[in-house]
């Protein structure tokens, strides 16, 4: 071989080396900094929907895999049953106005007859003190004198049973009207409590949507006869999605909270979700199980164990490549930055900042949501 050609041909090899170092120098420095597993599934919270009171399903708005919004009707129970109680508990209500008139009435009564007895003893006592100076001067005779004691007795009588009447009267009505209002007695309290009891019952039977998602597993139909806490359908919020990677305990070592991570899902080959840790599970999966496994036999074996890594995406996925529940995905997290705390949770911190709402307990948020689903009287249904 020529000297010429031979110094080609080395040249040559080094360059392939060079370029050959480039990417397995990336992909050290790439698999030096990250950890990564395919034991990683998509997962979220399921709301299961269920009725607080019994009934037989008269109208169905949904169907599966629908697409809803929190506040949205679902579904709606026969309604005749509770209104009739509603009208029941109205009437018991009005009853309990005309009992608490009519107590005022006895006790404006038994007052009128507690000064008819007051003028009555005055009058008795001015009876028998002229007769007692009339009976000692001897102008009178005894009989007169004894008449007027005796009337002044009854009279005496007759204003203690007198203020024993209003008493009763009062105790009846529940203290002095002066110091509470009319219509605020315990025997008003309780009907007005029946009735919005009753008026709860009658609401209920129009389920709506707890929050916004896509309506899954419906089992209920027109006609159906449905009992409390019986699942009817399910709700998946689609934007509420997470990631739960299962990280062998040695992949663990320099994984912290906040650390970014890249999410491919097997649906979409080739497209990455970025995304960061939220938190890591206080124990391993073993540990939560059904059946946990009894360490303090003496067959003890080691396994290595799997910890459960919750990763949030950092936006929500594009509309068209959406996530479901169960896909399965690949993680891959960046462990060069190890400040973060170990038992936290990114979430909780943003909720605690007043950042973002919990998932179903964002009350203004929920409100808003619900208000600007109220049902419109010219939406149609879909079953009647």
């Amino acid at each position: 071989m020529k000297p010429a050609l031979r110094k080609v041909l080395l040249a040559v090899v080094i360059i392939a080396l060079i370029v050959a170092i480039i990417p397995v120098w990336h992909y050290y420095k790439y698999f030096s900094s990250h950890v990564s597993t395919d034991d990683a599934y998509v997962d979220g919270t399921v709301a299961l929907v269920s009725s607080r009171i019994p009934g037989s399903v008269t109208r169905l708005f949904v169907e599966d895999n629908w697409k809803v919004e929190g506040g949205q009707p679902l579904l709606i129970l026969d309604p005749r049953d509770y209104q009739t109680r509603v009208d029941e508990a109205e009437a018991q209500l009005q009853r309990a106005e005309q009992s608490v008139d009519q107590l005022f009435a006895q006790v404006d009564a038994a007052e009128a007859g507690l000064k008819l007895a007051e003028s009555q003893l005055h009058q008795a006592q001015i009876d028998y003190d002229r007769a007692r100076s009339l009976a000692r001067e001897g102008v009178v005779s005894r009989e007169y004198y004894d008449q007027a004691e005796t009337g002044l007795r009854v009279a005496v009588s007759d204003r203690a049973l007198a203020e024993h009447q209003v008493e009763q009267a009062r105790a009846a009505l529940g203290g002095n009207g002066e110091e509470t209002a009319r219509y605020e007695r315990p025997i008003i309290r309780q009907a007005r409590a029946a009735l919005q009891m009753a008026k709860l019952d009658l609401s209920y039977t129009e389920i709506r949507a707890p929050l916004g998602g896509i309506v899954t597993r419906k089992s209920v139909h027109v006609g159906n006869r449905v009992q409390p806490g019986e699942p009817l359908l399910a709700i998946v919020p689609v934007d509420r999605l997470y990631i739960t990677a299962n990280y062998k305990e040695t992949q663990l070592t320099s994984v912290r909270v906040g650390q970014p991570a890249n999410i491919e899902a097997d649906i979409y080959p080739g497209y990455t979700y970025a995304a960061h840790v939220d938190s890591i599970s206080v124990g391993t999966g073993a540990a939560f199980a059904l059946l946990p496994p009894e360490n303090a036999t003496g067959n003890w074996v080691k396994v290595v164990q799997r910890v459960p890594v919750k990763l949030v995406l950092n936006q929500p996925p594009p509309p068209d490549k959406p996530l479901r529940v169960g896909l399965s995905v690949d993680v891959s997290i960046d462990i060069a930055d190890t400040s973060g705390p170990l038992l936290s949770s990114t979430l909780q911190n943003q909720y605690e900042q007043n950042q973002l709402s919990p998932p179903g307990q964002g009350p203004e948020r929920l409100q808003t949501r619900n208000q600007s689903m109220m049902p419109d009287a010219s939406q149609p249904a879909l079953r009647q």
